[in-house]
């Protein structure tokens, strides 16, 4: 199933092999990384998304549960 995950840049559900939130100590931003496995097993994807605050990452990452489920 294509997962939209912004304007022009869906994903198949299948190919998403993980999903990392951290924390930038420095500048307090929250980085959302999402690795897929793109068309060729031998490499793999990244899609990064930054949040300002924690709410707006945790309606993306709500919002991308949902979408999967």
């Amino acid at each position: 199933m294509l997962v939209k995950i912004e304007d022009g840049f869906y994903l198949n559900s299948q190919h998403i092999i993980a999903v990392h939130v951290s924390k930038n100590p420095e500048n307090g931003l929250l980085e959302i990384s999402i690795q897929y496995m793109p068309h060729s097993v031998q490499q793999i994807g990244e899609y990064k998304k930054v949040f300002k605050n924690k709410l707006n990452a945790e309606i993306f990452l709500r919002e991308l549960n949902q979408k999967l489920c």
